[in-house]
């Protein structure tokens, strides 16, 4: 049996997949063949991660999380499955094969669409960063992971697919609590956090808006787990 190195940004994510709490830059196999890595926010986090699976013989990567929406035609709760990986200088294609295989499994989902995705190593935080994005890219969403694994998997002749749930929508900003005052696995630093938005409250809408998204795209991410894993994430040689 084939052998896929998954890896997921955040421990909710990695919820999605597996129960139990991981500890970061760590594999585990979480059934037969299926390894999955938590790599924390970032795209040296990811690199990291992917190399640390890479070691284990993978035959395919996949990255697995949330991301933002860039463009206004995808909403919180939408899986994208990415077609390409485009960063600042590069443009990296999904295998066609295994993508086409995961998207027809995954059709009766209306959430469920293809996609390029941006992949960013800053935070593309305001409105019109993510305008500014979408003009340069054509992506339908930011992520700051998928370039790091489709570098790894590219280096390493690696069949990749990258499997995203939207969590921000593209007239989502990110406030300046979450920016500032969370660490790379996305947990608040709760005195300067708390701090921020008591001297700007204004930003606890915006605060209560991401995590209404977030909880979208990780239902949604919930929703297709089970259907993905009972079938060896329809890799060629499942």
């Amino acid at each position: 049996m084939s052998r896929i190195g998954i890896i997921a940004a955040l421990p909710a994510e990695a919820k999605c997949l597996y129960s139990k709490k991981l500890k970061a830059g760590l594999p585990i196999e979480i059934q037969q063949g299926v390894f999955l890595c938590l790599s924390g926010i970032g795209h040296e986090s990811a690199l990291f991660a992917a190399k640390k699976l890479t070691a284990l013989k993978v035959d395919a990567l996949i990255s697995w999380g949330v991301a933002g929406a860039i463009d206004k035609s995808v909403n919180s709760g939408d899986v994208i499955l990415a077609s390409s990986i485009i960063n600042e200088t590069n443009r990296y294609s999904i295998s066609e094969a295994w993508l086409n295989r995961v998207s027809k499994h995954l059709q009766s989902l209306s959430m469920v669409s293809i996609g390029s995705i941006a992949s960013s190593k800053e935070i593309c935080a305001s409105t019109a960063d993510k305008h500014y994005l979408l003009q340069k890219t054509g992506a339908l969403v930011v992520d700051m992971e998928s370039n790091a694994i489709a570098e790894i998997a590219t280096v390493n002749n690696l069949d990749f697919l990258v499997i995203r749930a939207i969590s921000d929508n593209a007239d989502t900003a990110i406030p300046e609590a979450v920016l500032k005052h969370t660490n790379y696995m996305g947990q608040p630093r709760i005195f300067n956090f708390m701090l921020s938005c008591i001297t700007k409250p204004n930003q606890i809408r915006e605060i209560s808006s991401l995590a209404r998204g977030y909880k979208k795209g990780l239902a949604s991410l919930l929703e297709i787990a089970d259907v993905l894993k009972d079938k060896h994430f329809l890799y060629s040689d499942s």
